[in-house]
């Protein structure tokens, strides 16, 4: 930049802010306000205090939330400052240079709109237009609204002959002297607007936060005065900028969802290899499956709700592309026509909206496919535990059997003993007359056994030897339940 262009002047040069906050969103309803909404109403206090306004705007918020609390119902465009506009003078800083500015706050739906526009009526040097941005106040990393923000500088250039492109690029070094830490804008389109050249800057940054688009528009037509003053553009200007704040929000929002969605699909992946390495043991084996089962659901639904947020932000891109379209269109309307050209603003649409949207589909087709991953593997794992199951009541139900079967064994053994012992003491009670028929002698090895005892004796031996037998031979019996049982088992998958 040479000296020449640093030194030209403009006539009452005009700088407007127009930032955007979001207000509702879809997930807490179009009644419910977000959280920090009023933030750009706080900012302006805070540039009322740095630039020492007259009056004071302390009183804003507190001011523009009784409007909203008085006018509840939906509206597409609400004027939110009772009486429409909050006027205020300054001294520029540093060089006391006399300022006109004026606060407009609106709503547009969903969205908090601000104008906050600073003036110099007067005719200034190119260099003292810091003087209008102090201390970079109105840049992106000062504002921080949360769905981006434009500035557009409106001047008459004074006695100036030379290229006008040239002396936009000079007017905006002039705005950024003295800021740090904030990426510079550089030239990207230019056209005519009202019959006068517009030249368009921005460093296309993905976060709105970062984002600096400046519009610097050149008074060098007296219709373009007569125009601007009518403000008969003013609406469709204003709407355009909010469609193209939403639709680069969206488009950065949708990317850091899909970020947050690839480091779930690594989780996955590294359980598909964990899947393919089970433990061979039953119950480590179950208990691996079953933390699966535990994990991979909540995994999934944290997957899938950034996918569902990803369509969500992809449907607002198309809807604000949708609304850009007509907002240009009555932009158009405004112009005059073989004289203004606004391709430019068609530029954006035919560019960076297509290239966001073509990008998201990308995403989404590959966050897709992972989503049926997780759904295939759950599925999967499901099956197996419910056949481990399977396999595990087999083997119970045949142990089982094979406890009932020894059970039913040891009963026919006593059962047979009982039945041996009855008969014992039946032969014992038909022995009993023996008793009595001859008496028991003393004992003495030299006589013979009595017939009592010999009958009790050989009793005995034939119950447990009967008993014995019967036990040996249903052990060596084998029920066709328990085969059949074998067979079950065969047939179960895996087994």
């Amino acid at each position: 930049m040479n000296s020449t262009q640093l030194t030209g002047k403009l006539a009452n040069p005009k700088l407007t802010l127009f930032a955007f906050q979001l207000c509702n969103n879809l997930a807490q309803g179009d009644q419910q306000t977000v959280d920090n909404a009023d933030h750009l109403w706080h900012q302006c206090v805070a540039l009322g205090n740095l630039l020492q306004t007259n009056p004071k705007l302390d009183s804003l918020p507190e001011h523009l939330a009784n409007t909203k609390s008085q006018n509840s119902q939906q509206s597409e465009y609400l004027e939110l400052y009772a009486d429409r506009i909050l006027s205020f003078t300054t001294l520029s800083q540093p060089d006391k240079v006399p300022l006109e500015g004026a606060i407009y706050p609106v709503q547009l739906h969903d969205t908090y709109a601000l104008d906050l526009t600073l003036l110099a009526a007067d005719t200034v040097e190119i260099n003292q237009l810091n003087n209008l941005n102090f201390q970079g106040c109105l840049l992106p990393k000062k504002i921080q609204a949360s769905l981006g923000q434009t500035l557009v500088l409106f001047a008459k250039p004074v006695d100036f002959s030379g290229d006008y492109k040239e002396l936009a690029a000079a007017c905006v070094e002039a705005l950024f002297q003295n800021v740090e830490n904030q990426p510079k804008p550089y030239f990207i389109a230019e056209g005519k607007l009202l019959g006068s050249p517009i030249f368009e800057f921005d460093n296309p940054q993905e976060n709105p936060s970062l984002n600096c688009h400046i519009l610097v528009w050149f008074n060098t037509d007296e219709k373009t005065s007569e125009l601007e003053n009518s403000g008969d553009y003013y609406n469709p200007l204003l709407n355009l900028l909010c469609c193209r704040t939403k639709i680069i929000y969206a488009y950065y929002q949708a990317q850091r969802c899909n970020e947050k969605a690839r480091k779930l699909y690594s989780q996955l992946e590294a359980k598909v290899k964990e899947f393919s390495n089970l433990k061979s043991e039953p119950k480590e084996r179950l208990q691996q499956l079953e933390n699966f089962l535990i994990q991979l659901p909540q995994i999934g639904f944290e997957y899938a709700r950034y996918l569902r947020d990803i369509e969500l932000h992809l449907t607002t891109i198309e809807t604000n592309a949708d609304n850009y379209t007509y907002w240009r269109k009555q932009l158009v309307s405004c112009s005059i026509e073989g004289t203004d050209n606004l391709d430019f603003i068609q530029d954006f649409l035919t560019g960076s909206c297509q290239m966001f949207q073509k990008q998201i589909k990308i995403n989404m087709s590959y966050l897709t496919a992972g989503r049926q991953l997780f759904q295939q593997m759950i599925e999967t794992i499901r099956i197996i535990v419910e056949l481990d199951g399977q396999k595990q009541q087999a083997k119970f139900e045949l142990a089982e059997r094979k406890s009932d079967t020894e059970l039913q064994n040891t009963i026919q053994s006593v059962g047979a003993g009982i039945g041996a012992g009855i008969g014992v003491a039946g032969i014992i009670a038909s022995s009993y007359p023996l008793i009595t028929q001859v008496p028991i002698a003393p004992f003495s090895t030299s006589l013979p056994p009595h017939p009592f005892v010999l009958s009790l004796f050989f009793s005995l031996l034939f119950g447990a030897g009967f008993g014995f037998g019967t036990w040996r031979l249903t052990r060596k019996i084998k029920p066709k339940d328990a085969n059949n049982s074998n067979q079950i088992i065969g047939r179960i998958p895996g087994g």
